[in-house]
């Protein structure tokens, strides 16, 4: 994966040297640009599935589902930690209350409500003088939308 990465860089570099120095004509700068967007989408969707301290929602049919999905690999992974580290259940459920509050209020704001989507959150275990608990650090949400459609004339 690392070779792959790193040969994706490269390759970035060179889209983004040609760009800057205009040896891309001008009908096609729109298509590269676009493959440079998809390039660098896709590195960073690679550096999240191997990112450590991750909860994860499969892809959902709509940010509801992924809540929900999230939701259940959150207990899941709160019932591990709590049994291996001693983590705060009750604290870590506030901290998740509050979290899949700004998740639900931004899914609705941006209109992505009934998108499908996958959420994924990263998060550390914090400890106060209280109790360890699970503190979330950030989220992405990879919603999809409607890239085409393709109409098939089935009749014979």
């Amino acid at each position: 994966m690392e070779e792959l990465v790193k040969s994706i860089d490269q390759i970035l570099k060179m889209i983004d040297q040609s760009i800057n120095e205009k040896k891309i004509p001008e009908a096609m700068r729109t298509y590269v640009e676009q493959l440079e967007r998809n390039m660098r989408l896709f590195l960073d969707v690679a550096e999240i599935s191997v990112q450590e301290n991750t909860i994860q929602s499969p892809i959902s049919p709509s940010s509801r589902g992924a809540m929900f999905n999230l939701r259940k690999a959150f207990y899941a992974t709160l019932t591990r930690l709590a049994r291996e580290q001693g983590v705060d259940r009750n604290r870590s459920l506030e901290e998740w209350r509050r979290v899949a509050g700004v998740l639900i209020e931004e899914t609705r704001k941006r209109g992505i409500i009934e998108a499908p989507c996958k959420i994924v959150l990263t998060y550390t275990i914090v400890s106060d003088s209280k109790s360890k608990y699970i503190s979330f650090k950030s989220a992405r949400i990879f919603y999809f939308e409607l890239e085409d459609i393709i109409k098939l004339d089935l009749t014979k």
